[in-house]
């Protein structure tokens, strides 16, 4: 089982990807911006950070260059998740949309985690539940505004 910190500022948004994760047998960690994850990290040591790009106090690609640059975390693998374009920020291995399906993230946190050396969970035990999900999703975070056409 692999401890995963998830970074983002849409409690909803944190809600979602932590049932997904749960469903792949996770543990989850969450923080609300860059600051609050940097704290847990420390403490916890998660396998794979997933964190948004725009955020209040801390923004994820300072939240990136942090890990970086920490002795203790420099090899945390992180995954950035953002409305906007990806912003290349150093440490991370995979860059989704937030416009992206859940099957997508699922595949980028197992790749991402078996790059890693960790041990990647299977998908989600049960189907329809993350098709259910993500068709909730679209509405419980406001999909349509989070994306760019």
């Amino acid at each position: 089982m692999s401890t995963i910190l998830l970074v983002d500022d849409e409690p909803e948004l944190l809600d979602l990807y932590t049932e997904v994760l749960e469903l792949m047998d996770h543990r989850v960690l969450r923080a609300h911006d860059g600051k609050e994850a940097l704290e847990i990290a420390h403490e916890r040591r998660p396998d794979l950070v997933v964190t948004d790009w725009q955020m209040p106090r801390m923004s994820g690609l300072e939240l990136c260059t942090r890990l970086a640059r920490d002795e203790e975390l420099h090899d945390v693998p992180i995954i950035m998740h953002s409305s906007a374009a990806d912003p290349h920020a150093p440490g991370v291995k995979a860059f989704l949309s937030k416009c992206s399906e859940l099957h997508e993230f699922e595949e980028a946190v197992s790749q991402v985690l078996t790059e890693s050396g960790a041990t990647p969970q299977g998908p989600p035990r049960v189907g329809p539940a993350l098709q259910e999900l993500s068709r909730q999703s679209q509405s419980s975070w406001e999909y349509e505004s989070a994306c760019i056409h």
